[in-house]
């Protein structure tokens, strides 16, 4: 066992020009820090006659360094190379030809079968010139076809979208252990999300559907794909009934996870589900939370041998490695978790945690001279603009819905002003006129497959949902068309997904539901005020939008609603164009609410 002997080139221009300059393909390698068997194909395991480790192995590495150019790139570091060239799984091994198509490629190669694939590409390279050339014209025609779904000529959204979604879901439930399909098992957490507000929408009348939730989320909180000891979740669960999990965890699952099973636990009464989810929170503030400049990092590395001793055992051992590096996106989705633990649970200081994240991360990510901001920035203080990645779809949409939810909590207009600044970046470089986002700028300069945009449907989903959310704060109508548009490019298509189109479904339920608008209008520095604005989250709040108004700099709102403030903080809760009488206290907000959502 020991180190990879291979030098690993970045991906950029210098190691493409090397490859067409001496005419050689590009083995690409797709790894992450996280990434069990990235390590072991790196590596080995110790003790292990088979995997001895791929790149580590001499007469491996020779034979790439002198036929092949040896690129790498971490997954989530380069999420857009990662979405055009992974191959089923990390690692992922993909060979190219010098301008970036792909020759063949698969997952892990251990080593006695990677001599093989080596001189098996290299043959191919060298005699199959005219059959990889009409290939990669193929799959460019292919790529560039699936790149950008458009709205079909008189699509429409309907319920029928979520329905159908629910039914696909439904379809690969396991009655048994709970989730969805059968080995491996992922969490997928929007499938369980559109579960549960169709539950609710449905009056809590169909049991089908909340059993559904509750044995998926009881399986994953109560075997082995979560840690007993230390609390979270694992990524995922290598055998059907979630007993054997693969170790690493990941920043991105709690945030998605943490708020399913808060809400969870207030929609199906179940306390255990609560349980689970303050175990994580306290897992992630503990080993992914950075006290001194207010961010989270982004995983910790999967580690078989610690996670099997016990408690007192793993204290004599040093833990998993954390990557500390501030993924923008998954920070906020982190503050927009926290935000609602903050609700749900009634705690402040979970609230006030959401807030240093955003702040920080914006100071920390945001690009004046592109009005964007970059996906990463690592401890040391390296940031993705500095290694050539554009500022991606992902990162605005969530950093900007996550403002949104903190301004309807705070009342604080910096967070709308950032919300409203990354909508021009937005519409600006990844606005596709037909409908819908691109992952990336436009670069007719870009490596490879970078070269066609994609617009995927999951960050398209949650820029509709962000649109939706400015026209419900502004009552901007181009806000609302953007949405529509962009839900409309999918209508044809999403099924194409399956039920990994649930942040879509999502998104569809969330245009076709009238919200109840709550608009608290007060100075919000005012005590008074800030308690109409918690008041509001209370309960159920999965149709509500929380419009904070000044006295003095939105006067002019004010008057355009046709409210009368009397100098007291009044929160007014309406429905379409019915407006209740003004609440002064909390519990009159309470009251308020229980009338319209009866």
């Amino acid at each position: 066992m020991g180190e990879s002997r291979v030098r690993w080139r970045e991906w950029g221009e210098e190691a493409f020009r090397e490859a067409q300059g001496q005419d050689k393909p590009i083995l690409l390698s797709i790894s992450a820090t996280w990434c069990h068997w990235c390590h072991v194909m790196d590596r080995g395991l110790p003790g292990d006659p088979v995997h001895t480790g791929t790149y580590s192995d001499p007469e491996i590495a020779e034979l790439i360094h002198t036929y092949f150019v040896p690129i790498r790139v971490d997954t989530d570091r380069r999420p857009d190379i990662n979405a055009r060239y992974n191959m089923g799984g990390w690692p992922t091994t993909v060979f190219l030809t010098p301008d970036g198509e792909i020759l063949t490629g698969g997952t892990y190669i251990p080593p006695h079968q990677m001599r093989q694939v080596l001189l098996q590409v290299l043959q191919y390279y060298r005699a199959g010139r005219e059959e990889i050339r009409r290939r990669a014209e193929e799959i460019a025609r292919r790529r560039q076809a699936l790149s950008r779904p458009v709205a079909r000529p008189g699509a429409r959204l309907s319920w029928t979208i979520p329905l159908h979604l629910v039914g696909l879901i439904a379809r690969d439930y396991d009655p048994v252990y709970g989730g969805f399909g059968e080995a491996p098992k992922f969490p997928h957490p929007d499938a369980c999300w559109l579960l549960l507000l169709e539950y609710r929408r449905g009056g809590r009348r169909d049991e089908r559907l909340a059993e559904m939730v509750g044995r998926t989320l009881h399986g994953m909180a109560d075997g082995g794909m979560f840690d007993p000891v230390e609390g979270g979740w694992f990524r995922y669960s290598t055998t059907r009934d979630w007993s054997v999990p693969h170790f690493e965890k990941m920043l991105e699952d709690h945030a998605r996870l943490i708020p399913l099973y808060l809400h969870a636990a207030d929609l199906l009464e179940d306390e255990g589900l609560r349980t689970a989810a303050v175990r994580a929170l306290a897992y992630v503030r503990r080993t992914l939370y950075d006290p001194e400049r207010g961010v989270f990092w982004g995983s910790q590395d999967a580690d078989e041998d610690y996670y099997a001793r016990s408690g007192p055992e793993r204290a004599q051992r040093p833990p998993p490695a954390v990557d500390r590096t501030v993924y923008t996106n998954w920070n906020s989705l982190m503050a927009i978790a926290l935000l609602i633990a903050g609700d749900r649970l009634k705690e402040p200081d979970l609230t006030a945690m959401a807030l240093r994240t955003l702040e920080a991360v914006w100071h920390l990510t945001f690009e004046e001279a592109r009005g964007a901001l970059d996906h990463y920035v690592d401890v040391h203080g390296e940031r993705a603009a500095q290694k050539g990645v554009p500022p991606l779809l992902g990162d605005q949409v969530h950093y900007a819905r996550a403002a949104l939810m903190a301004f309807q909590r705070t009342g604080d207009r910096r967070f709308l002003e950032r919300a409203l600044r990354l909508r021009d970046y937005l519409e600006s470089a990844l606005a596709d006129p037909e409908g819908g986002f691109f992952d990336r700028p436009e670069d007719p300069q870009a490596l490879g497959a970078l070269r066609i945009r994609q617009k995927p449907l999951d960050e398209n989903a949650a820029a509709a949902e962000l649109y939706l959310m400015l026209y419900d704060l502004t009552g901007d109508r181009r806000a609302r068309e953007i949405a529509e548009r962009t839900l409309l490019a999918f209508e044809a298509e999403y099924g194409k997904y399956d039920f990994a189109a649930a942040p879509y479904g999502l998104a569809v339920q969330r245009a076709l539901t009238e919200p109840i608008r709550i608009h608290v209008i007060g100075p919000m520095e005012d005590p008074r005020t800030q308690a109409l604005l918690a008041a509001a989250w209370q309960g159920d709040p999965f149709t509500r939008v929380v419009i904070p108004l000044d006295p003095e700099g939105d006067r002019q709102a004010i008057a355009a609603q046709g409210f009368s403030p009397d100098g007291t903080p009044a929160a007014y809760v309406c429905v379409g164009t019915r407006c209740l009488p003004p609440a002064h206290t909390p519990e009159e907000v309470r009251q308020r609410l229980q009338e319209v959502e009866a």
